[in-house]
């Protein structure tokens, strides 16, 4: 893919350019490269539900102390994960 270059001459050579104008030269340039691609910042993945997030992470503890991680500690967290959702 061919990506078109962006022209740095709308910036001073001094580096020193007012905010407005700094803004509409974005503007331009933004609109020049990006032209009908959308909005690029989007929604990101979804998230998971903090009922999601506390049943994979009493996994995760389950997991650690069936290796020998502090197994009786992970293994009460990860209960109490559990039954605060049960």
């Amino acid at each position: 893919m061919v990506r078109p270059c962006i022209d740095h001459s709308g910036l001073s050579p001094s580096g020193r350019v007012s905010k407005r104008a700094r803004e509409a030269w974005e503007k331009r340039e933004l609109a020049r490269l990006f032209d009908g691609m959308g909005d690029l910042r989007g929604e990101g993945p979804p998230q998971p539900t903090e009922r999601e997030r506390d049943l994979r992470q009493a996994q995760q503890l389950e997991a650690l102390a069936d290796r020998g991680m502090c197994p009786r500690k992970y293994r009460r967290m990860a209960d109490e994960l559990r039954a605060k959702h049960a």
